[in-house]
């Protein structure tokens, strides 16, 4: 069985007005891994998504899901969609049921599944999401953060192995995002891969263990978060701004308060530890 759920081969893709949004994308996206991937709006996010989920077909190249190539017929989307969930950044394009409970059960109904499955899985991704109170409340009274929130329960209630969140801090304050990594933390379990598409620098510097980064279409740096931010010359290509937890590390390191070789903090309770040793 392969490592990877995704190999993509020189992937492109055009708009009906011929306006190219992917070019030559090759890409392995292994299992059971954390992935960010970042870039400035049109920079393509959306669109490598939405192929992933077979929303949109590939203009060339080619899309293999577990070794086998995307097929998109109703059967094989199907089956596809059950495996790789997508969250879109605007939650009012996901959800359409009158309740919450409702929006939640629609994926799993659809797929076939026992009544006794059903209500294990809904139970799993509700208590996986905090959304126990919400459960009756109809959509529209919900509020952005709420509906971020219900449409991750609706996408986790079908157990998918991929879980692409399109912006999923996108509208929240601090304190939802940070609720958002907590809800990513009890969704790991060393097979699920899960691909963050985001403005967020801080939170993807924090959370992924491999940063993808685009421009224009195509991938411009594939690899390890920390290694990505020493590249100023990328940075400043892709528009993008270190992470203060980083900045402040390199600021003690060039006072000599830390040393150069120590493990680069990730989040503030690393750099609050460190400087705790001083």
């Amino acid at each position: 069985m392969t490592a990877f759920y995704f190999e993509l081969n020189h992937l492109s893709y055009a708009y009906a007005d011929g306006t190219k949004a992917l070019t030559d994308i090759t890409l392995h996206i292994p299992k059971g891994r954390k992935i960010a991937i970042l870039g400035h709006n049109g920079a393509g996010k959306s669109t490598l998504f939405q192929h992933l989920n077979g929303i949109l077909k590939p203009t060339a190249g080619t899309i293999s899901f577990d070794g086998n190539e995307l097929q998109y017929n109703r059967k094989a989307l199907k089956a596809l969609r059950q495996q790789v969930g997508i969250v879109f950044q605007d939650a009012d394009h996901q959800l359409f049921s009158g309740t919450v409970k409702q929006d939640i059960a629609f994926g799993p109904l659809n797929l076939g599944w026992s009544s006794k499955k059903i209500e294990e899985k809904m139970a799993w991704a509700v208590a996986q999401t905090e959304v126990e109170e919400l459960l009756n409340k109809p959509i529209h009274f919900l509020s952005v953060g709420q509906k971020k929130r219900v449409a991750m329960a609706g996408v986790l209630a079908m157990e998918p192995s991929v879980l692409l969140l399109d912006e999923p801090t996108a509208g929240l304050d601090n304190y939802y995002a940070t609720q958002v990594l907590q809800y990513l933390a009890k969704l790991e379990d060393g097979e699920r891969t899960i691909l963050l598409a985001t403005h967020d620098i801080p939170l993807a510097y924090e959370w992924a263990d491999q940063i993808i980064v685009m421009e224009a279409g195509k991938i411009i740096y594939n690899g390890d978060p920390i290694a990505l931010f020493y590249d100023e010359e990328l940075l400043k290509r892709a528009h993008l701004e270190r992470p203060w937890v980083f900045d402040m590390a390199i600021a003690l390191q060039n006072k000599k308060l830390l040393q150069e070789n120590i493990p680069m903090p990730r989040s503030k309770d690393d750099l609050q530890t460190l400087i705790e040793q001083i």
